[in-house]
């Protein structure tokens, strides 16, 4: 913590440098559950300090991010007040090379998907925005890569069980033992188990026992 705490005037600093629709928030990754230790201009998201990891640093912590990233730029981000972001990352790192920290700009573009959306219902009456536009050769971005951020753990560990318990036809406890399992092998690539709380979720929503799940996870990683 002591290396992050240099962080903290800086996200005041950029919290009012880039204005109120840019919020700053510096993630402790050592507390999963409670990691924001400073944010500016939390009201975008509806956090605050005592927050948890988004989705997207959970899984990049639990793959231990091999390619040794340094930072992501201009990815989706989505707040549970329903508002979109154009989000970085940067990954503070520790004398022995492993993320510590995270440091995140998340900027609010609501205001401007309301704009394009007065545009092309008043202004262009069905006519295609893009084809006014020169052609874009960036790829598009796959909906799995949209960060989540959430309020609290809580939240999280409920939405990335949704998420996973959503790519089936059935209620959950009508799953069979292989989904089940498959469930599990998903949610451990997500990282949901470094959040406390996790596993227990799990198995309520599963309708088994937490011993169960924990089976499920040992058979997962004799067979990585």
């Amino acid at each position: 913590m002591r290396k992050l705490e240099t962080y903290i005037p800086l996200v005041e600093f950029l919290g009012k440098a880039l204005g109120e629709h840019c919020e700053v928030v510096l993630h402790d990754v050592s507390d999963p559950e409670h990691s924001i230790v400073a944010i500016a201009n939390g009201h975008l998201s509806g956090r605050s300090i005592g927050g948890s990891l988004t989705d997207m640093v959970l899984k990049l912590l639990r793959q231990g991010n091999k390619e040794q990233t340094q930072y992501v730029v201009n990815y989706h981000g989505k707040g549970s007040t329903g508002h979109l972001f154009r989000s970085s990352s940067y990954f503070i790192r520790g004398d022995e090379g492993s993320i510590i920290g995270v440091l995140c700009l998340n900027y609010d573009v609501q205001p401007y998907i309301t704009a394009r959306e007065i545009i092309d219902k008043e202004i262009l009456k069905g006519l295609k925005l893009e084809e006014f536009l020169p052609a874009s050769h960036e790829d598009a971005v796959p909906a799995d890569a949209v960060e989540n951020l959430y309020k609290n753990a809580g939240d999280a560990i409920e939405s990335m069980i949704d998420k996973r318990l959503a790519e089936y036809p059935v209620e959950p406890k009508r799953l069979s033992m292989k989904e089940r399992i498959q469930v599990s092998h998903d949610l451990n690539e997500d990282g949901l188990f470094l959040l406390k709380g996790g596993i227990s979720a799990l198995a309520e929503r599963l309708e088994v026992s937490e011993p169960t799940v924990y089976r499920y996870l040992q058979r997962i990683r004799r067979e990585e």
